[in-house]
């Protein structure tokens, strides 16, 4: 997951980890729908 938002997003590790929680669960959620929809068109 988070080489997914480093690679597409350009958000480091260490910038993501320095989020508030609320916002890291966020970041989270909407990579994860991001990566579905990027598995269902292939």
């Amino acid at each position: 997951m988070l080489y997914h938002l480093w690679v597409r997003h350009h958000l480091r590790p260490g910038d993501f980890w320095r989020l508030p929680r609320g916002e890291r669960l966020l970041l989270l959620a909407f990579a994860e729908n991001e990566m579905d929809r990027m598995a269902a068109q292939n």
